[in-house]
This record gives structure tokens, sequence and C-alpha cells, in this order.
């Protein structure tokens, strides 16, 4: 029998030793992958493409092949994100000949086809044709969902060959749902027709019965087409404290002729191109919002309509009647702040601002209640609240907050500012409070923004460019008088105390220096 040498029982024992560690290491990366994704209670582990029917939370961020995310497959689950992130591998050909009422033709980084109560919070989604998509039916919507603190970027494809509905959130047959606190934002997509892709929110709302869908708190920008678009008989929802900015085709969109008995409320539609808010029903309450500085022409593409870039418009001629304007904030705007289309009738309101109009009047008065503010420059204003010593209080994510800063633009940079939603600034906050406290506030009316003033006087709630430079201008006139400084006493040529002055410095200098030499001498 031949006998191993030594070198080659070595060299067997090393690639033993070799086959073992890599085996382990294997057997590690498998045992360190299991339950990785979204992990239920029971330990089932959802990863992309499966069908959920158990809550489950993220435990790691998912990159998907082409397909869906994830599938929800029953009622009353919640998918928490746990601030990871799903993305996918959306194609054009993946994302073509999707309609208003079949997101499901396109991939989904969630897709939810006829379930109800499900809760989708805490994750950022992007890279899908749709990144998160509810599809309902006439006879099956989809009730009571919710989306919160979500971020839904980038979804959608610009090259795609037909008018595909491709958009952040699509939302079709849906029933009391909501989406909330969450960023919606940079979703594209193709073509120009009513239901053609890149809204940062889609809903198709499908019927009348359909009510109670509630859009808030969310900040919704830089969408191919519009912020929030809605069609097809939207009755009786909520649009409320939105900040809705930079999108190519308008800010906030009610197309639809029967989009009737909605709240549209406390949102900030500025900066958008076309209309800040259109209106294409009856009876809607458009109340306290800040439109401002919307700009004409859209921003969809070569084949683009122009757009007029009006504040609030209530545009389908004979079809947009009967709607409420309160204490609307519509200025800057390229085109009218307030335009109502011919034929339409009953359109009403009260204490809005404004400068231009067609077709309306608020009650009382030719034109707005208000003007818009003229001469105050927000820059110089913003310097001299943190000048004389301002501090504004506020969060990122408080709709008023949100709606002062907007009243700065680019200059709020130069305001004091503590945002009270960061933890490093927990005391300040506290100590806000207690001022607010001591100067005799309930605490219950305690809020933000606010500000407080150098002497330490709290101003609470949202204050326009107007207030704020009168309370600039009252601190200013309340300041004392500065002292005038008593002018030195001198004569044309040097007194007596004056000689007596330099000739006491001539001494006390010389006596240093021999001093000095004394010291040196002694050394030696």
């Amino acid at each position: 029998m031949p006998v191993l040498s030594t070198s080659t029982s070595k060299r067997g024992r090393s690639v033993v030793f070799v086959l073992a560690t890599a085996a382990a290491v294997v057997l590690i990366f498998f045992a360190g992958s299991a339950h990785a994704g979204c992990v239920s209670e029971s330990g089932k582990d959802y990863g992309c493409g499966d069908v959920v029917t158990e809550s489950c939370t993220f435990n790691e961020d998912l990159s998907c092949p082409p397909g869906h995310g994830l599938i929800i497959g029953a009622d009353g689950i919640t998918i928490d994100g746990a601030g990871h992130k799903i993305t996918g591998s959306e194609t054009a050909d993946a994302c073509e000949w999707v309609t208003a009422e079949t997101p499901k033709k396109g991939y989904c980084g969630i897709l939810n086809k006829g379930y109800d109560n499900v809760v989708i919070k805490n994750l950022e989604i992007e890279n899908f044709c749709t990144g998160i998509a509810f599809q309902g039916s006439g006879q099956n919507p989809v009730v009571n969902c919710t989306i919160t603190n979500c971020e839904i970027h980038d979804n959608g494809n610009a090259t795609c060959s037909s008018d595909t509905s491709i958009h952040g959130i699509h939302l079709c047959y849906v029933s009391e749902c909501t989406i909330s606190n969450s960023r919606i934002h940079h979703n594209t997509g193709a073509g120009d027709s009513c239901e053609a892709g890149g809204n940062g929110i889609f809903l198709y709302a499908g019927s009348e019965a359909f009510t109670n869908n509630t859009i808030t708190k969310n900040e919704i920008y830089d969408n191919r087409k519009s912020g929030f678009f809605t069609k097809m008989k939207l009755h009786h929802a909520r649009i409320t404290d939105n900040h809705v900015y930079g999108n190519g085709q308008g800010g906030i969109v009610l197309r639809c002729r029967m989009s009737n008995y909605n709240l549209i409320e406390g949102n900030n539609a500025s900066c958008n191109y076309g209309d800040g808010i259109f209106i294409g029903g009856e009876n809607n309450t458009i109340r306290n919002n800040v439109v401002r500085n919307n700009i004409a022409g859209f921003k969809i593409g070569p084949r683009d309509v122009i757009g007029d870039g009006d504040g609030i418009n209530m545009g389908r001629s004979q079809e947009s009647n009967n709607n409420s304007l309160i204490a609307n904030e519509v200025c800057g705007n390229e085109g009218v702040d307030i335009e109502v289309a011919v034929g339409c009738i009953g359109n009403h309101g009260r204490d809005n601002t404004c400068d231009t109009t067609t077709n309306y009047n608020d009650e009382g008065t030719e034109g707005c209640s208000n003007a818009c503010p003229e001469g105050i420059n927000a820059e110089e204003l913003a310097k001299e609240l943190t000048e004389q010593g301002w501090v504004m209080y506020g969060t990122d994510r408080c709709p008023f907050c949100i709606k002062q800063k907007a009243e700065f633009g680019d200059a709020f940079k130069y305001i004091n500012y503590v945002n009270c939603g960061l933890e490093e600034n927990r005391q300040a906050c506290e100590d806000f409070v207690r001022t607010c406290k001591e100067a005799g506030i309930k605490e219950e009316d305690i809020g933000i923004p606010a500000w407080i003033s150098p002497n330490g006087t709290p101003y609470i709630g949202y204050h326009d460019l107007v207030k704020l430079s009168n309370l600039v201008s009252e601190y200013r006139a309340a300041q004392p008088a500065p002292t005038a400084t008593p002018l030195p006493i001198s004569t044309p040529t040097p007194g007596f105390e004056s000689v007596l002055t330099v000739i006491a410095v001539i001494i006390v200098t010389l006596s240093f220096f021999s001093r000095e030499r004394t010291c040196a001498k002694k050394e030696k």
C-alpha cells in the first residue's frame, strides 16, 4: 500500500480545512440571511414578489428583480418598513399600458388588490412603475387603508410610448383611506392626457359612494405631473395641511366635473407649473390655503398645452359651481390669482387675499377682501428679525410652520429658527414652553409656530409678513433712543494737567529701565 508523504498529508489537511471553512462561511451566510426582509411575529419571511398574509416588519433593505415588491394577501395587516427601503427594477416595457383602473399591470412596490384595513408605514419605495397601488373595484372598494410616514420617490418611466397611468401612489376605487405624513417626490411618466403618468398621488375615485378619503400633512414635490390629481367623482374627501410645490402640471387638481363636496384646507400649493389649485366640480370648500408664485406653462414634455399659472382656478365651464373660498392667501401667481371659468355660477367667499380675479368677487367687495402685501422685502425683514433677536419655534412637519416658512421663501434661511422636532433642541423648546407659561399663556393654548420677541414676549401662531413687519417696527420704536456720548473737553493747546501727565509717564518709564539694568548687573 502506498504511503502518503508528509507533504502530501499536509496538503490534504489544508484542502480539508479550506473546504470546511468555506462550508462554514456558507452556513453562516444562510443562517444570517434567515428571516431577512419583512418578517412576521411567527417568523415568516416575506421577500420580493411574495404575497403577504401576516403583519411584518422589515429588518433590512430589499432590492427586487423585475416584478412587484410585496403583494397584500389579507385584510387587517400592517407592513412596517422600520426605516428600510425597497427598490424595484422598472423598465419602460413593464410600465406600458397601465390604466387608471389597473395599476397592477405595472410593477408596484406594494400592491393591494382589494384588501381592507391595511397599514403601510415607515417605508421608502423607489424605482417601480408605481410606488404603492390600492386597486379596488366598483363592487369591492379598498376600505380603511393607511399609508403613513413613507417616502415614495423616483418611480415611473419617462420613456414609455403610451400615456400609461404610473404614479408615486395610485389609488382606484377606495373609500375611507388615508395618506399622511409622507414625502412623495420625483415620480415620472409619459404622455399628457388626463390619465398620463407622473403624478405624486393619483386618485381614481370611481363612485360618489366611495367617500371620506384623506390626504393630509404630506410633502408632495417635483413630480412630473400634478402633486395630487383626482378624477372620477371624488366626494367628501379631505385634502388638508399638505405642502405641494415644484410639480409639473399643477399642485392640487380636482379634475373631474363631479369632484364635489370636498375640503381643501390649510395647504401650501405654491411654485408649481400650471395652477396651484384647480377645482372642476361643485360645492367644494377651499379654505385657509397659501397659493403663491405658481408658474405659467406646464413642465411635462414637448407636447405641453400651456398652462396659465393661476392661483385658484374654478376651471370647468358651466361645471365648477357653488364653491366656497375662505381666507386663502393667493398672491404673486403668473396667471390670475383667483379665476372662475365663463358660465360658472354661485362661487363665493370672504376674507381672501389676492390682487387679481376673473369672474370672482368676495362678498361685499370687488375682487378680494384684502390686497396682497406690498413693499415688504422678505429677505430684509428676515435679517432684521434676527438682528433684533426674534426666534421662531416650529417643526418641519407642522402645517402652519410650513406655511410660515413659505412666507419668506428662500429668505427663511436668515431666520433664527429652532426646530422642535430635533432631539438636540429639546431643552430650547422646553424653555420656550416655560416662557409662554410665565407670560400667562395657558398650556392648551401653547403651540407652534411661535415667535419669541427679544424681550421674551411670545406670539403664538402663524403671522404673515405684514404682521411680522409691524411687530418689528413696534419693537424698534419701543427701544430707548441711544444716549449721546459726552464730547471730551479739550483745549487748543495742552494744559498744565496734560504736561504733568506726560512728565509722570517719562519718570515711570526711566525708573523701569533703571531697575532692569540693576537686575542685569546682579546676575552677572
